[in-house]
């Protein structure tokens, strides 16, 4: 800053009236004296209104919070898949295996994009090379998890053994991979989509069927569903169904407490 006897020896005026938002320095080429200045600038010399406070999302109602995911992706049908829950504002967590996401990375960047959960779900989905050993385990979530990373720079602690969490991932498995800060999620609801493929009215029964006894109990739903294009023809029902009941939708986060068959709240 230049100070003002500096100023004034330089040729330059300082008019400064806070009660108007001025501090104006001029040399003797100025065109406007003061009070004309502040009137033909008052609108840029006012600070900006105080932005409205942010506010906050409403609670969660207990048993009307629910959380849709994906296993096995991303597919080549997970384009559709997206565009049905952007179609109805539903929000998903992706459990998604290694190999898969190097086929479709495109698949998993519009995942992330478009605001979705990321999980991890292994990279064979195979009984005796996954559940080999709690080494084994911790080494495919490690290299599921490295693939995410490289595809959309971010990685996750959400995991899901292939085949939910029991009877296989005991407490040594568990010990080893939730030891390094994964988090172990289950689900609460099984849609069973994989075993009635293309019966949607079974896999919509199942679902709301399931949905309703956890909400008399006041538990938010937790639902399993595949990544594959026999979902797509039960989806759109089940998502206007759902919403027309006032569910909401969440996706889940590393700050959650897991919902898995363990009860292990790591």
């Amino acid at each position: 800053m230049v100070p003002l006897k500096v100023s004034a020896y330089l040729g330059y005026r300082i008019s400064f009236e806070p009660d108007k938002y001025l501090l104006r320095v001029q040399d003797g080429s100025a065109a406007l004296d003061d009070t004309a200045f502040v009137s033909k600038y008052k609108n840029e010399l006012e600070p900006p209104a105080p932005a409205e406070p942010a506010q906050n999302p409403p609670a969660a109602k207990p048993g009307k919070t629910l959380y849709l995911t994906f296993d096995d992706g991303p597919s080549a049908t997970t384009p559709e898949l997206l565009d049905i829950l952007n179609k109805y504002g539903v929000k998903a967590t992706f459990f998604m295996l290694g190999p898969n996401m190097n086929r479709y990375p495109s698949q998993v960047k519009r995942i992330a994009e478009e605001g979705n959960g990321l999980g991890l779900h292994g990279m064979t989905h195979r009984k005796e090379k996954f559940y080999a050993s709690a080494s084994a385990a911790l080494a495919e979530m490690n290299g599921d998890n490295d693939v995410l990373r490289k595809i959309t720079g971010t990685g996750t602690t959400l995991i899901r053994p292939p085949y939910g969490s029991k009877p296989y991932f005991t407490k040594a498995f568990r010990d080893k991979v939730l030891g390094q800060g994964y988090h172990l999620w289950d689900w609460n609801v099984d849609s069973d989509d994989w075993k009635y493929k293309e019966d949607s009215v079974t896999i919509y029964n199942t679902v709301m069927g399931q949905v309703h006894k956890l909400q008399k109990s006041k538990t938010n739903p937790v639902i399993l569903m595949h990544d594959q294009k026999a979902t797509l023809k039960v989806l759109p029902r089940l998502l206007g169904s759902l919403k027309k009941e006032g569910y909401t939708f969440g996706i889940i986060t590393k700050d959650m407490e897991p919902v898995n068959f363990w009860k292990d709240k790591r």
